[in-house]
C-alpha cells in the first residue's frame, strides 16, 4: 500500500468547517486555515481525486485562488549526531494565505471530488499595514536587477546551502544566523533527490505524494528564513534522479520515478514527456505553492539543478516541458513567484533560457582560477541576460575536501563577490560546499565584509551603470614581473565544447597572442574521451632564444594521461604521466605536477602540445615573451549620485596567492581616472575588503572634463572604493 493510501483524511463534506487561526495579520505575514474533511482519499495528493482551494475576495476586488494541502505535525530530534523526525498526530487539510493588500478578505473554500464540490461558509480576514520588502520581482525599469513589492532593489548575497547532512534542520540552526548575521539576503535549498534533507518525493511517498516529515523540514527552516531575512530559492529536482550511476552522482536506479522503483518511468528521458509524470510533477507544484507560496522568503521555484546533463537530454522536449510547467506554476501560483532553471554548462541551453516564462537566468561555473576575469564573460555570452537578471547560482574552484586546503582563506569567494557588482550581475555568485568549506573555514567574515560595502546602495534608484575607467601608472608603464610569463588557460569542460578541439595561437614577437577559440585549461587524451581531444598548435616568433614550458597542475586518477611537445614536427619532451595505481583510487594525481621546458632559437616555430595519454591534465603554458596585461584591473558601477569600484591586483587570484613562495607585487604610484562622473565635488571612501570598514576618506572634484583623479595608494591585493557626490546646501 502507498504511503498515500495510508492518509486518512477525516467528517462530511455536507458540513465542511473552516477556522482561521487568526482574523487579523499584517500583509504578507501568514494565516493558516484549517478545513475539517470526514473523507478518506487513496492519495489526497492527486488533484483528480480532491481538490481543495480557498477563493479570496478582497474588497472591492478580483477574487484569487489558493490550493489546499495535506499537513501533518512533526516533532524533531538530534540522536547521536542524527536528526529524527516523528509525525505527531493526524493529517489534516489546511490553507495559508498572505495578503499583499490592506483591507478586509472574505475567503471561502471549496472541495471538490466523486461526490461533488462542496463550499464553506465565509471566514472574514482583515490585513493591515506594515512596513515590509513583500515578494520579489523583476524590476519593470531595469531589466538586469530585482526589486521588491516596496520598491528597493533586492541584490542577492548568499550561499547554496542545499541540504543539512545527517543533522539535518539542526544544522540550519548553526548556517542560517551565521549568514544573515553577515549581511546575506539570499540562500538555495534543493527539494530532491529522495535523500536529501528536503526531499519531497521519496520511496516512502512515491512518486506522486510528498514526503511529510521533509515538508515539515522545509516548514521548519523557510520559516527560520522569514525571522531572519534571507530568501531562499527552491531547487524542486536535480539532474542526479535522470541520470544512471554509471554517470558522476547519478541516482536514476534508485529514482522513485523509475518503474523498477513504483514509478511510471521506463527510460530517464521519458521524464519529460510522459503524461502521468506530467500530471503528478504538476500536482507537486500545486503542493509546493499551497504550503510555501503565502511566503515572501520564498525567491523563486526553480525547476532543476543542471537539467542538461541528465541521461539522453533532449533540448527541444527540455524547453518544451519548461514552457509549459512554467505556464502552468504561473497561473498556480496568485503570489506570482519568479519562475527559474539551471544547467551545468555555464553556457547553458540558449532555447532554455530564452524562454520568456523564465524571470532570470543563472550560469553554474566551476575550476575557474582567476574568478573576476573568467566571470566577466558569462552574462556577456548569454542571449536571454540580455533583457532579464543574471547571476551565477553555483560555483567552486575544486571538490569538497580539497577547496578548504587550497584556498582556507576564501579569496576565491571574495573575488567573486566583489567583482559582481561591476558585471551588472543581479547578484553575488552563489558558493557551493557550505558544509565541508564556509562553515570548517568560518568564512561568514568574507561575506561580511562585501556586504558592509554595499549596504543601501540601490542600483536601480541610481541607475547604475559600467564605470568608465581607466589606471594611469607612474611613468607610464609597469615594471614586468615573474608572472607575466604565464598563459593561463580558464576554461573548463568536460562534454564537447568550443575548447575540447584542436586550436592554433600565434604569438608575434612582442608577446602579442590572438587564439582560433577559447583556450581550455584541460588537455583531454585520446583513449578515455577521444571527442574531447584538443592538441593546442602554437606558431611563435621568438625575439631571441628561449624556452616554452608546460606546467601540469593535476592528473586525471581514470588512467593517467602522456605529455608530449613538438618542435618544428620533432618531439622532443615526452612525459608519461602514469596513474600508478591502476585506478584503484580514482582522486586527481599530484605527483607529476611540475614545469615541463623545451629550448628554441630566435625566430619562427611550430610548437605542438598534446596528450597521448588515456584522460586529461590540468595545465597552463610558460612563454618568457608574453605580452603582459596591465596589473590593476577596475570595475564597478556609477550611479547619478553614488558609485562602487573595485580595483584588484591582476595577480590577486586563489590560484596564486595560496600558492607555496609566491611573492606578491604591490602596484604603486597608480592613479584610477574615472570617466563622465559630471560636475562636482564627490566624498571617496576607500574600504578595507578584509574587514568592511573604512580606511580613509578625501574629497575631490571632478575636473574640467567631468572626470575623477583618484590616487591610489600601494595596491598588493585590492581596494574598494565608495563614492557619493556632495551637493551644496
Amino acid at each position: 500500500m502507498s504511503f498515500a493510501a495510508l492518509l486518512l483524511i477525516s467528517a462530511q463534506a455536507a458540513a465542511l468547517q473552516v477556522t482561521a487561526d487568526r482574523c487579523e495579520a499584517p500583509v504578507f505575514e501568514r494565516v493558516t486555515l484549517r478545513v475539517a474533511l470526514d473523507t478518506t482519499y487513496a492519495n489526497p495528493f492527486d488533484s483528480r481525486e480532491v481538490r481543495v482551494e480557498a477563493v479570496v475576495t478582497p474588497e472591492g476586488g478580483e477574487a484569487w485562488r489558493v490550493p489546499g494541502f495535506v499537513y501533518r505535525a512533526c516533532e524533531r530530534a538530534l540522536v547521536d549526531g542524527h536528526e529524527r523526525v516523528e509525525v505527531m498526530g493526524d493529517p489534516e487539510w489546511q490553507v495559508r494565505l498572505s495578503f499583499a493588500k490592506t483591507g478586509r478578505h472574505t475567503v471561502t473554500v471549496e472541495v471538490a471530488d466523486a461526490s461533488g464540490t462542496s463550499t464553506s461558509s465565509a471566514v472574514e480576514i482583515t490585513a493591515t499595514a506594515a512596513d515590509v520588502a513583500g515578494m520579489v520581482r523583476r524590476c519593470a525599469t531595469d531589466h538586469r536587477y530585482f526589486v521588491t513589492d516596496r520598491g528597493e532593489t533586492l541584490f542577492l548575497v548568499g550561499a547554496n546551502v542545499c541540504w543539512g547532512n545527517q543533522a539535518g534542520t539542526f544544522s540550519y540552526d548553526t548556517w542560517l544566523p551565521h549568514y544573515a548575521e553577515a549581511g546575506c539576503n539570499f540562500v538555495r535549498l534543493w527539494l530532491s533527490p529522495h535523500w536529501m534533507t528536503f526531499g519531497m518525493n521519496t520511496p516512502s511517498s512515491g512518486y506522486d505524494a510528498i514526503d511529510l516529515a521533509n515538508a515539515w523540514r522545509l516548514d521548519y527552516v523557510l520559516e527560520m528564513c522569514e525571522r531572519l531575512g534571507l530568501r531562499a530559492m527552491l531547487c524542486i529536482d536535480s539532474f542526479n534522479i535522470l541520470r544512471s550511476k554509471k554517470g558522476q552522482y547519478g541516482l536514476w536506479e534508485d529514482s522513485v520515478y523509475a518503474r523498477v522503483n513504483g514509478g511510471p518511468l521506463d527510460t530517464p528521458e521519458a521524464y519529460f514527456t510522459d503524461e502521468t509524470m506530467r500530471r503528478a510533477y504538476c500536482d507537486r507544484l500545486r503542493y509546493l505553492v499551497a504550503r510555501y507560496g503565502y511566503s515572501a522568503s520564498v525567491f523563486a521555484w526553480e525547476f532543476w539543478n543542471e537539467v542538461d546533463i541528465v541521461d539522453h537530454y533532449d533540448s527541444a522536449a527540455v524547453t518544451a516541458w519548461h514552457r509549459d510547467m512554467a505556464c502552468y506554476l504561473r497561473d498556480l501560483d496568485p503570489w506570482k513567484h519568479l519562475i527559474g532553471t539551471s544547467h551545468a554548462s555555464p553556457k547553458g541551453d540558449p532555447d532554455v533560457d530564452a524562454l520568456p516564462e523564465l524571470d532570470f537566468v543563472q550560469t553554474h561555473h566551476y575550476g575557474a582560477r582567476d574568478i573576476a576575469l573568467v566571470f566577466a564573460n558569462d552574462r556577456e555570452t548569454k542571449a536571454a541576460a540580455a533583457d532579464r537578471p543574471h547571476f551565477h547560482g553555483e560555483f567552486g574552484i575544486t571538490g569538497g575536501g580539497e577547496t578548504p586546503k587550497v584556498d582556507p582563506k576564501g579569496i576565491h569567494v571574495h573575488n567573486g563577490l566583489y567583482s559582481s557588482v561591476g558585471r551588472l550581475d543581479a547578484g553575488t555568485p552563489m558558493t557551493w560546499w557550505w558544509d565541508s568549506y564556509v562553515e570548517p573555514c568560518k568564512l561568514y567574515p568574507v561575506f561580511a565584509a562585501f556586504a558592509r560595502w554595499i549596504h543601501d546602495f540601490d542600483l536601480v534608484a541610481q541607475k547604475a551603470r559600467a564605470v568608465n575607467a581607466e589606471i594611469h601608472f607612474a611613468a607610464g608603464s609597469w615594471p614586468r614581473t615573474p608572472e607575466d610569463a604565464w598563459l593561463n588557460p580558464e576554461v573548463v569542460a568536460w562534454q564537447p565544447a568550443p575548447s575540447n578541439v584542436p586550436m592554433t595561437v600565434v604569438i608575434a614577437p612582442d608577446g602579442t597572442l590572438t587564439s582560433e577559440g577559447p583556450l581550455s585549461r584541460i588537455s583531454h587524451g585520446v583513449r578515455n574521451h577521444p571527442d574531447l581531444h584538443n592538441p593546442v598548435t602554437f606558431e611563435v616568433d621568438a625575439p631571441e632564444a628561449t624556452s616554452f614550458g608546460v606546467e601540469v597542475n593535476g592528473v586525471s586518477g581514470h588512467g593517467g594521461a602522456a605529455l608530449r611537445i613538438s618542435v618544428d614536427g620533432e618531439a622532443v619532451l615526452t612525459k608519461d604521466l602514469v596513474d600508478v595505481d591502476g585506478m584503484e583510487s580514482t582522486k586527481t594525481l599530484n605527483e607529476h605536477d611540475g614545469l615541463y621546458s623545451v629550448e628554441m632559437g630566435e625566430g619562427r616555430h611550430t610548437i605542438l602540445v598534446e596528450n597521448t595519454g588515456n584522460d586529461w591534465f590540468f595545465l597552463r603554458y610558460r612563454v618568457p615573451w608574453l605580452k603582459p596585461e596591465p596589473p590593476l584591473r577596475v570595475s564597478g558601477v556609477q550611479g547619478d549620485a553614488e558609485g562602487l569600484v573595485w580595483i584588484q591586483n591582476r595577480v590577486y587570484t586563489w590560484s596564486n596567492a595560496t600558492r607555496d613562495g609566491f611573492e606578491k607585487q604591490p602596484v604603486c604610484g597608480a592613479a584610477l581616472v574615472l570617466h563622465d562622473w559630471g560636475e562636482g565635488r564627490w566624498r571617496v571612501d576607500r574600504w578595507d575588503t578584509v574587514s568592511g570598514t573604512v580606511v580613509d576618506s578625501q574629497v575631490i572634484a571632478s575636473d574640467g572634463n567631468h572626470d575623477l583623479v583618484v590616487p591610489l595608494p600601494d595596491i598588493p591585493w585590492d581596494a574598494a572604493y565608495r563614492f557619493a557626490r556632495e551637493f551644496a546646501e
